[in-house]
């Protein structure tokens, strides 16, 4: 189900990603970055849902956020981030079970905006469903220095 990561690539894009307060908030992990491909994760806590399973919209959204935006920036050299300019959700199933895994995608990028989709999926045990759809655009914001 995952795509092939490269380790070790954007290591500066985990970190960042590690260390912004709302990531620590709902417990995102960084599971790893290629070429215009972002994967990141989401263990499901009764704290995160609507009633205990459940996780709500709004939380499954902001993952789908992250995967999304993430996927775009990575486009860019290192040291390159970006912020949300817009994004859009489609709730499609219940997203519960063990964990939700996102996977980002670069749809494209230009000199100063990128665009990313993602996939979100609730994993339990062996199954996998698809639960959010999202496309995400952002502004890049260019290493310190760089003029």
């Amino acid at each position: 189900m995952l795509p092939d990561l490269v380790p070790g690539y954007r290591a500066d894009l985990a970190k960042a990603i590690a260390a912004m307060p709302a990531s620590r908030l709902i417990g995102l992990r960084v599971l790893g970055f290629a070429p215009g491909v972002s994967v990141i994760e989401l263990p499901i806590r009764p704290e995160l849902t609507f009633d205990g399973y459940t996780v709500q919209g709004g939380i499954a959204g902001s993952l789908a956020d992250y995967a999304a935006v993430s996927a775009a920036i990575v486009a860019k050299p290192d040291g390159w981030l970006g912020s949300t300019v817009n994004f859009q959700v489609h709730n499609l199933d219940r997203a519960s079970g063990e964990k939700l895994v996102a996977i980002g995608r670069c749809v494209g990028s230009g000199s100063w905006t990128g665009l990313g989709s993602a996939e979100v999926y609730a994993v339990d045990g062996d199954k996998h469903t698809l639960v959010v759809m999202a496309t995400a655009g952002c502004q890049y914001i260019k290493p310190a220095g760089k003029g």
